[in-house]
């Protein structure tokens, strides 16, 4: 991938916990590398990485996206949906995906950064400040236009519309770190899956944000959900629909 071979050469790496230059001996799937599928990975990953490059290390969770939305989508039908979109990077990954399979995909958040009412202790002052840095404007221009795309401004679930209560979905991302808006999306989004569809939940197991982490252990115990764990950066976890 040239763009990921120009981050490695031009990013400070041993500066970063997260990222050093070890990444080097990072391999990419067999089914890419050897066999030639999954062509349009350089496009995918120009917009994954839109204006941060040190998101293009975060390798391991720009291929579950895509090698699940890859294997979700011929055989389930649905729409699309992911509560937390912030600058847009993962939404241009499913973007890229609800185009090419002529889903509807919903795209929800505050695009301010977190409301107040719904932050929990114990965050740091750092933490219940972040994701401001963004507007609906810059999300769409990374994300694109399509007539595909719902894009629903305001906190979740207040910000839950007739059309989106009355949808089935294929696939969902919930990437909003905090408790209250997570349960209410696993409550809202997983009675509404396909069999076969998946909810991917970030930062699950990341350490940095226990609400995440609270809010999909309550759900799992109170429904029949499988769940996987993955080893991307902030620990993903991946929540399995078959009712």
């Amino acid at each position: 991938m040239k763009v990921l071979d120009e981050i490695l050469q031009t990013r400070a790496f041993d500066r970063e916990r997260s990222y050093n230059e070890r990444i080097n001996l990072c391999f990419q799937p067999d089914s890419y590398a050897d066999c030639g599928q999954h062509g349009e990975i350089d496009e995918v990953f120009r917009l994954f990485t839109r204006d941060d490059a040190y998101r293009g290390m975060d390798i391991a969770r720009l291929w579950s996206l895509v090698l699940n939305l890859k294997r979700v989508l011929p055989g389930v039908q649905g729409a699309l949906a992911e509560l937390g979109v912030y600058k847009g990077h993962s939404s241009a990954v499913i973007g890229h995906y609800a185009r090419e399979f002529r889903r509807p995909l919903y795209l929800i958040d505050t695009f301010a950064g977190f409301v107040a009412e719904q932050i929990e202790d114990p965050l740091s002052d750092h933490a219940k400040a972040a994701f401001r840095d963004t507007s609906l404007e810059y999300a769409q221009a990374t994300v694109g236009q399509s007539e595909l795309f719902r894009w629903l401004v305001g906190p979740f679930p207040d910000s839950i519309t007739p059309e989106l209560q009355a949808e089935r979905f294929s696939f969902v991302s919930l990437d909003c770190d905090l408790y209250e808006p997570i349960l209410a999306g696993l409550r809202f989004f997983h009675p509404r899956m396909n069999r076969g569809g998946m909810i991917f939940v970030h930062d699950y197991s990341s350490g940095h944000w226990p609400g995440a982490t609270r809010a999909v252990d309550e759900f799992l115990r109170e429904s029949n959900a499988g769940a996987v764990l993955l080893p991307d950066k902030s620990g993903s976890i991946v929540l399995t629909c078959q009712a």
